[in-house]
């Protein structure tokens, strides 16, 4: 992701504005409700406020903010039905890129991978603990888009995964301990792939998938009731 301060380089200030845009609400720092101030962005990189217009109609497009005529523009609220129809694109295509990709896993940086998990997750003050599993946490998945032979395919997994993770950031990450129960489902994975056993890193992708849906559909309900 791009960093959210830094001055732009006009020769593709288009696609720039849009991505930092993105990148300021997939990561949660703007929060899902917020009014997005185009005036505030306009004089933060020094730029007009047409691409800052352009930008939010892309966004709109992808869901991540409504455009209310004479109201603004405000970042759009985690919906449960989208969050599920993610889920079941990510839950039928993820496992398909794990199994495409695992005769293409290099073993040492498999090894390095699974590695990276076992220290993730020793023992810690519990902050930087979490901070280290937070780390990781996508290291797999960003894994097997990188090795999986189609490439459209993976080019429709980073696009869901952006919403997935949009989501995570806004309801996941205010759980205690929230990256602890994916620790062993990675570490799954990563003997599978380390197996070359494709079948069963998709079948542990999978279930990997699906407990993720299910933990944050319980915290983000948990939410709704606090």
């Amino acid at each position: 992701m791009l960093d959210g301060n830094g001055p732009l380089d006009t020769a593709s200030i288009g696609e720039q504005v849009t991505q930092r845009l993105r990148s300021e609400i997939i990561s949660g720092r703007l929060a899902p409700g917020s009014r997005l101030m185009l005036d505030q962005y306009k004089a933060l990189w020094n730029i007009s406020i047409t691409p800052l217009r352009d930008a939010a109609k892309r966004l709109e497009a992808d869901g991540l903010v409504h455009i209310y005529p004479r109201r603004g523009i405000f970042v759009a609220e985690i919906d449960r039905n989208a969050l599920m129809e993610v889920f079941q694109l990510r839950i039928a295509l993820e496992p398909l890129v794990t199994e495409l990709a695992t005769p293409h896993a290099p073993e040492a940086e498999v090894e390095a991978m699974t590695e990276a998990y076992i220290a993730a997750g020793r023992p810690a003050p519990e902050a930087e603990r979490q901070a280290r599993l937070q780390e990781v946490d996508e290291v797999i998945h960003d894994f097997v888009l990188a090795h999986c032979p189609n490439q459209r395919l993976a080019r429709i997994m980073a696009t869901l995964r952006d919403s997935v993770a949009w989501c995570r950031n806004a309801v996941i990450e205010k759980v205690p301990n929230a990256f602890d129960p994916s620790l062993e489902e990675h570490v799954a994975i990563c003997k599978a792939l380390r197996a070359k056993d494709a079948e069963g890193a998709a079948a542990a992708m999978r279930d990997h998938l699906i407990a993720t849906r299910d933990r944050t559909l319980k915290a983000m309900e948990a939410q709704e009731r606090a």
